[in-house]
């Protein structure tokens, strides 16, 4: 098992969750495992590489809305809630009690943040994962904190970088420092998504060789490609279907569809419906106003589409071991 299967999302952790995958095969809607919540558009940072530059900062979901949209998920088989943005999740103005009622509703729990205002999250005790962004702002090394004394034992401390020329070469004492501070168990590396393949193919190309001069094993290398799927329906949308902020609440199927004619926001033509609409929309009675194949060129999931797409078409079944965090797909 690969760290890229474990933290990432690669498609092999649908294949442990039969009773969804069996329901997905079939038709019906219960086939829920994970989904994202995007609850403030508003950040503090302004980081280059953003892919929803272009959002509305002022977009905010209602509390409400967000349980309501929750509980719904939770007769289809929902596991797990990650929080995200957006803008910098821990700055939504009801976050802490957002995360003790997800809590009290039996969900697994992940948190991708900055690291630079965690000390607004009043109990950490809930995360089962904590994924830290790794900024090069002004003072980074010191903004960037976590306190570990306050999260549980078995939470599971990673990092992001987004790589920009020799970036990962350049920082690496200030990287592995925080790595180390933060007792981060993975550096996960990647390059800007918002760029044309020819240019991800030259930073993936890059990478591959910065990590000759930066050997530490908890850095992996995630190849993103844009691919176009292989499929006229967003399959992943009916298992980890993503809440955004976008004009008060919309679902979409991921947050890749940003990344499509790097329009740097969600478009309302990938919206799958009102969030108190996500049954209608898993039981086929809302339809997407998209086509894959010609709407999402810069797709990054092929391979999780690619996974459902061909246990749908063919009934295989794929036999996998228990997997870390296998709830968050």
């Amino acid at each position: 098992m690969t760290k890229i299967d474990v933290y990432t999302s690669t498609g092999l952790k649908f294949w442990r969750h039969p009773a969804q995958m069996n329901e997905f095969r079939a038709g019906t809607g219960n086939t829920i495992i994970s989904t994202h919540i995007s609850p403030e558009g508003h950040c503090n940072l302004t980081c280059d590489y953003c892919s929803v530059t272009l959002r509305k900062t002022s977009d905010r979901l209602q509390l409400d809305d967000i349980k309501d949209y929750v509980l719904k998920l939770k007769t289809r088989g929902l596991k797990a809630a990650i929080l995200t943005g957006g803008g910098e999740p821990t700055l939504y103005p009801q976050f802490n009690e957002l995360v003790a009622w997800l809590a009290g509703q039996g969900l697994k729990l992940g948190l991708v943040t900055n690291g630079t205002v965690t000390e607004r999250v009043e109990d950490w005790s809930h995360f089962s994962w904590v994924r830290v962004s790794l900024n090069l702002i002004p003072n980074w090394t010191q903004r960037i904190k976590l306190p570990l004394e306050k999260l549980p034992a078995s939470c599971v401390v990673g990092c992001s970088f987004i790589n920009t020329g020799r970036q990962l070469v350049d920082n690496k004492e200030g990287i592995i420092g925080l790595l180390d501070k933060l007792t981060a168990r993975y550096l996960r590396v990647l390059p800007n998504c918002l760029l044309y393949n020819e240019d991800l193919g030259r930073e993936h190309k890059r990478i591959d060789e910065l990590f000759t001069e930066v050997n530490d094993p908890r850095l992996f290398h995630q190849y993103k490609m844009h691919e176009v799927p292989p499929c006229t329906s967003c399959h992943q949308s009916y298992f980890r279907p993503y809440l955004s902020e976008v004009n008060g609440g919309l679902v979409f199927p991921c947050d890749s569809v940003v990344l499509n004619d790097c329009n740097m926001k969600f478009m309302e033509k990938y919206a799958l419906c009102q969030p108190g609409e996500i049954l209608d929309y898993l039981d086929g009675k809302i339809k997407a106003k998209f086509n894959p194949q010609v709407d999402c060129q810069g797709c990054v999931f092929v391979k999780n589409l690619r996974v459902l797409h061909e246990w749908k078409t063919t009934g295989v079944y794929k036999e996998v071991g228990p997997i870390e965090h296998e709830e968050f797909v």
